[in-house]
């Protein structure tokens, strides 16, 4: 049976260093999300999480897994659109076994910084339908695994032709974009992601971008625009189901969000 671990951070002061406790459990011990019938809950994401294989998923990705279960469970519009699209572009980059790299999330996540700091937008919506395009390319990989969980188990992810892998972007001006105005689970998922940005490993640094991209208000008015068909997706995925119909459906109405969204 599957050991579930859990890791406690305990901090006794302000300038304390902080005690860590492991302590591992049964999988079987833990109960499952239970579906609350709303169209956004920790049930989606948490069960899309599960399709993938954890040995190499670090304490950052978890935090930022659990962030999103978090966000899916708000009640804005805003909050749960950006669970969505977070959830499915981290689940997008643990699905292959060997990562790829980030060159389109580092593409947008430039474009998006340079127009919120110029006011240009020129650029913004090529970098954006690439992007979402990529989220979709997530979908597809999602639909695989939900199917086979082995399916990716020897394949590459996406790839494209960028110095670096997209490995270096403007994180700090985009991620004060998207604080901006934000709740504390964005405050604290930029924490996060910062380590995974400066991270040594191409998969952790993807994970950084994808989450980054994700949270940027562009996508997530797109994928707002798209809940429906995306959380319906991510619900037939939860159920153990073959999602490949609903799979076609969330993609078109994200790529037909993204064209018609106002920058």
């Amino acid at each position: 049976m599957l050991p579930f671990v859990l890791v406690s951070l305990l901090v006794s002061g302000a300038f304390a260093l902080p005690a860590v406790s492991v302590s591992q459990y049964n999988y079987n011990e833990i109960a499952p999300v239970a579906d609350n019938g709303k169209l956004v809950s920790s049930y989606l994401s948490s069960n899309a999480f599960d399709l993938v294989d954890g040995g190499d998923t670090n304490i950052y990705i978890l935090t930022i897994q659990q962030i999103i279960n978090d966000l899916s469970n708000q009640p804005d519009p805003r909050s749960q659109a950006l669970a969505v699209a977070q959830a499915i572009a981290v689940v997008g980059e643990l699905a292959s076994g060997i990562p790829g790299d980030a060159c389109d999330a580092s593409a947008f996540v430039n474009a998006y910084a340079n127009a919120v700091r110029s006011g240009n937008n020129a650029g913004l919506r090529a970098a954006l339908n690439r992007y979402l395009g990529r989220l979709a390319a997530d979908i597809d990989r999602i639909a695989q695994l939900a199917v086979n969980p082995n399916a990716l188990r020897s394949a590459v992810g996406p790839r494209g032709n960028c110095a670096g892998g997209g490995r270096t972007y403007q994180f700090e001006a985009a991620w004060a974009a998207i604080n901006n105005g934000s709740n504390g689970l964005i405050n604290e998922e930029y924490c996060a992601a910062k380590r995974l940005y400066s991270a040594f490993n191409a998969r952790s640094n993807n994970v950084g971008a994808a989450v980054s991209a994700a949270a940027a208000a562009p996508v997530a008015r797109a994928v707002q625009q798209a809940l429906n068909p995306l959380s319906n997706f991510l619900r037939v995925v939860a159920s153990g189901a073959n999602p490949s119909s609903q799979a076609a459906a969330a993609k078109a109405a994200l790529l037909r969000a993204g064209a018609s969204i106002q920058l």
